[in-house]
């Protein structure tokens, strides 16, 4: 329970109290019934209030969504601090899907970036341009291909050469598969590089320990999903479900690299 979830139940409390003291003093003093509906309406408040603060009430699938969101926060907000610690004063490009611009969980990523930085952090968002994107992107299954399917050095290249002021990447679409080519690893001035949502990790131990990628943040080995809301502590929520990785952590996680 946070600290709004405790003021209301004060508040919910000191009104119930004032409205049975208010009940008892109706006959010996009229002004006192009004007073008393008026606390009844105040208790009702904070008692819906306290509901919906935790998750009793309220549509199930907005539920889901509001808890699935809290998690995509916890991201934003425990790699805000460990830039804040280990970048402070970089400008950090976020490179997103094609869609990003209509998709309301941008947001979400950046303010929480932004909060768990704890200032104001200068915070750019981007996407690939493919060179070479197939004349009718879409799979068997009518659906278009995701970027990290399609995308190549030169296109990830080209985008970080657009964001030159930018001193961190956080790259939600992780790497190409031709990463080996990228000029990126050969830059002298080379922005620290942060995969978010990693899934195929393989030999990407190598690329940490080289430190040509600072820290990934993935789902972790002990990860939970269940219909349970998440803690409202951003780091409790992120430590429910993901696992930030960097050289300080590596060899404890060295199994999700095969």
């Amino acid at each position: 329970m946070n600290f709004v979830t405790v003021l209301i139940a004060l508040v919910m409390f000191i009104a119930l109290i004032g409205m049975i003291v208010c009940s008892k003093k109706q006959k010996t003093s009229p002004a006192a019934q009004p007073i008393a509906i008026g606390l009844l309406i105040v208790v009702i408040a904070c008692g819906v209030g306290i509901l919906y603060r935790t998750d009793i009430l309220g549509n199930p699938n907005n539920r889901f969504q509001e808890y699935e969101n809290r998690y995509h926060a916890s991201q934003g907000n425990v790699l805000g601090k460990y830039i804040q610690k280990n970048f402070p004063g970089k400008k950090v490009l976020v490179l997103l899907e094609s869609d990003y611009e209509k998709n309301p969980r941008t947001k979400i990523l950046v303010d929480a970036l932004k909060a768990g930085a704890g200032e104001n952090l200068d915070v750019e968002t981007d996407t690939l341009v493919l060179a070479n994107r197939p004349n009718t992107p879409e799979g068997d299954m009518g659906m278009e291909m995701p970027l990290f399917e399609l995308m190549t050095a030169k296109d990830f290249d080209k985008a970080l050469e657009a964001h030159k002021d930018c001193g961190v990447v956080i790259s939600s679409i992780g790497l190409p598969r031709d990463a080996a080519k990228m000029k990126l690893w050969k830059a002298k001035d080379r922005p620290a590089v942060i995969l978010l949502n990693a899934f195929d990790m393989r030999g990407y131990d190598n690329l940490i320990k080289a430190g040509m990628i600072s820290a990934i943040v993935a789902v972790g080995p002990d990860a939970k999903f269940t219909e349970d809301a998440p803690p409202r502590d951003p780091q409790a929520a992120f430590d429910v479900r993901y696992v930030l990785i960097d050289k300080d952590n590596i060899e404890k996680y060295a199994n999700m690299f095969n």
